[in-house]
């Protein structure tokens, strides 16, 4: 039997429904890619390029392993180029190894390929221990509390800390928190002004020099809408201490990661 007027309109409807919530799906992932692959806004020769920034991480590594506060290994950081035949390679000391197979996609020049771990300071919380009653009686968040740029606070729990303890798992302004089990890669900025400890299945990446946070948080976005966390093939299984610092991360720089963020604000902003 032929489909009334009525039905064919339902039916029409149904599939603008269904498009248009496939699309907003599919949206706010491009704007990420075209972000985190340095096509989302102009390249401004001005701003200078990555290599300034890989300059002030080394000197300020070298301060902190002076002070004592940073272990002489940080200083062995490795280095990714792009070669003559198009091809990556990393070199750390006197070793080169070709690393092509790792790059997820191609960046701009001024940009540069770095491990995490060359930027970012990091490290998990406390295990919870019921029968360690040594320190300080705090709050802290787990993987519960943590969600996609945003945190759900209304409930804490708390555990003994230690002196050590407390530097080790402290959460401040600025921090960026990223899960390491459950929702694999899942991030947050803590923006507020009191501190906070965490447990152990959250990692704390502080970075070594000044950056925009939440161009980070964007790439953890990404690389998990990507699959390129917590996928299958290639794609990161876990997030433990040595994935993530291991972990190939874009370096743009500083005022154009500033205009990404701005961009991508605004963008989202107009998907709402």
């Amino acid at each position: 039997m032929e489909k009334s007027l009525r039905q064919k309109l339902n039916d029409l409807l149904n599939k603008q429904a269904e498009l248009d919530i496939s699309l907003s799906k599919r949206l706010p992932k491009s704007i990420l890619q075209e972000a985190i692959q340095g096509k989302l806004v102009l390249q401004i020769a001005e701003e200078g390029t990555a290599q300034e920034l890989l300059k002030q991480i080394k000197l300020e590594k070298q301060k902190l392993v002076k002070e004592g506060k940073l272990k002489k290994t940080a200083l062995s950081d490795s280095v990714i180029f792009k070669g003559e035949d198009n091809r990556y390679y990393e070199q750390t000391g006197k070793t080169v190894l070709d690393i092509t197979d790792e790059i997820p996609f191609e960046i701009p020049e001024k940009w540069c390929w770095i491990r995490l771990g060359s930027l970012f300071q990091h490290n998990t919380g406390k295990a919870l221990n019921r029968a360690d009653n040594q320190g300080k009686l705090l709050s802290y968040i787990t993987t519960s509390n943590l969600y996609w740029n945003r945190f759900e606070l209304n409930i804490l729990k708390k555990m003994y800390f230690t002196d050590t303890e407390i530097e080790k798992c402290t959460v401040t302004k600025g921090d960026l928190l990223v899960c390491e089990g459950g929702d694999i890669g899942r991030a947050a900025v803590w923006n507020y002004d009191e501190n906070i400890r965490i447990q152990n299945h959250i990692h704390r990446l502080r970075s070594f020099i000044n950056v925009d946070v939440y161009f980070y948080l964007y790439v953890f976005y990404f690389y998990k809408s990507a699959g390129l966390i917590g996928g299958k093939g290639i794609g990161i299984q876990g997030l433990s201490t040595n994935v993530l610092h291991n972990l190939l991360i874009p370096l743009p720089p500083l005022a154009e990661q500033h205009r990404i963020v701005a961009k991508i604000e605004k963008l989202f902003e107009k998907l709402q």
